[in-house]
This record gives structure tokens, C-alpha cells and sequence, in this order.
């Protein structure tokens, strides 16, 4: 397996970690957005870095990726029970196997921020979870 390869499928297991929780309906990875289907999540690529990893030939690939939660087109009335909960659930899905299925030697959450989230100049209510994974290029 090539580099994709091995960079995507760390994506599709944390988007399929996502889909296997009911508070949220749908999980875009690289898909239009679109307004049905609320609770959303958005997963998306952030810069990873790259670096020599310690033994051999392998590269250590720290990659970075955002959760956007689209929970609510209205103001949530309690912050907590509508979105936060929402969110946390997302956080444990990804946590719930750190390795990913194998697809990475270790993933966790780095920030955890609720709230307002603009998708073409419309308001929704949710928040952006960043997460990194660890994995060594080429092999786990």
C-alpha cells in the first residue's frame, strides 16, 4: 500500500467510528455538504507533519484531522445536553479504539471547541473536535 492508501484509511476509520454513533446521522468525509440530515459530522484533512520516525526507514506521519459537529440550525437551550454531548460522543467513538482498527499506532482528541459554525454564510450551532494520529510510513 502506498502512501495514500495508508493516510486515507486513517480517515475512513475514524469516519466509520463516527457513523456507529445514533446522536449523530450523517459523516461526510470529502463529500458536497448539505443541509439535511442534522446532527452532522465533517470530517476533514489538516497539515500533518512528517518526520524521520527512530528506527529504520520509517517516517513518523502525525496526521491531523478536524470533526466539525453541524448539530443545530437554532440556538441551542442548553449548551451542554444539546451539543456538548453530541460532540463528546464523537470523541468517543474515535477513543473507543485509539489504533483505529490498526489503520494507526495511536489517536487521540487535542481540542474540543462548541460553538458557532458558518457553512456558506448560514449559522449552525456545534463545534470543531481536532484529533492526531500517529502512524509509521511504510507499516504500522
Amino acid at each position: 500500500m502506498g502512501f495514500y492508501g495508508a493516510y486515507k484509511d486513517v480517515f475512513d476509520a475514524a469516519k466509520a467510528a463516527i457513523e456507529k454513533k445514533s446522536s449523530i446521522k450523517s459523516v461526510l468525509l470529502g463529500e458536497q455538504f448539505s443541509y439535511d440530515l442534522l446532527p452532522k459530522a465533517v470530517v476533514n484533512a489538516l497539515p500533518s507533519g512528517i518526520s524521520q520516525g527512530a528506527l529504520g526507514d520509517l517516517l513518523e506521519v502525525k496526521v491531523s484531522f478536524s470533526v466539525v459537529l453541524v448539530i443545530s440550525e437554532y440556538e441551542p437551550k442548553d449548551w451542554f445536553q444539546d451539543i456538548i454531548s453530541v460532540m463528546a460522543d464523537a470523541v468517543d467513538a474515535v477513543l473507543a479504539d485509539r489504533t483505529l482498527g490498526g489503520k494507526a499506532a495511536d489517536c487521540v482528541p487535542v481540542s474540543f471547541a462548541p460553538g458557532e459554525i458558518k457553512f456558506e454564510n448560514k449559522l449552525f450551532y456545534g463545534g470543531e473536535i481536532r484529533f492526531q494520529a500517529v502512524l509509521y510510513y511504510p507499516g504500522n
